[in-house]
């Protein structure tokens, strides 16, 4: 697919966006609503997304990966959830909660690997051949995006 990070590296920006948002749920003054405008999501349906991504894309094509041999991974077209499951009627202080247990798993499970199994590889429905390591680059990636979409919603006007 393309060049990944090193691992100790991708593993550190796993645990270092969990720990921001650790921080950020602390907070009792967020308003979890706001929206800057119709178009965009609030934190509320961006933590409700973290989750659900966090769970049903990410963990479990790091399962996949690592208990199949060369295991197929749909495509995901996980923006569409956020009206489609209600995001904005949940509670994103729950929805962050749930997210952060399921990256401390997916952390548990990804920091015990050898090299061997960060070469393991499926077939991405979109990129083709792509391994492990491959994989947490995209987490990364999701998590750098969606860091910027947070700070934006959090510098929102009082």
């Amino acid at each position: 697919m393309y060049s990944s990070s090193p691992v100790p590296q991708l593993l550190q920006s796993l645990q270092d966006f969990a720990d921001k948002l650790a921080q950020i749920i602390s907070d009792p003054d967020i308003d979890w609503h706001w929206r800057p405008d119709d178009s965009s999501w609030s934190l509320n349906e961006v933590m409700c997304h973290l989750r659900d991504v966090e769970r049903e894309v990410h963990l479990a094509r790091y399962l996949a990966v690592l208990s199949r041999d060369n295991p197929f991974l749909s495509g995901v077209t996980s923006d569409e959830w956020a009206a489609a499951r209600a995001y904005n009627d949940q509670d994103g202080r729950e929805a962050a909660v749930s997210f952060l247990e399921l990256r401390r798993q997916s952390l548990e499970k990804l920091s015990s690997l050898d090299f061997d199994q960060w070469q393991r590889t499926g077939t991405h429905a979109f990129f083709g051949t792509t391994s492990l390591q491959e994989l947490i680059n995209l987490a990364v990636e999701h998590d750098q995006a969606h860091w910027q979409q947070i700070q934006e919603l959090l510098s929102a006007p009082a």
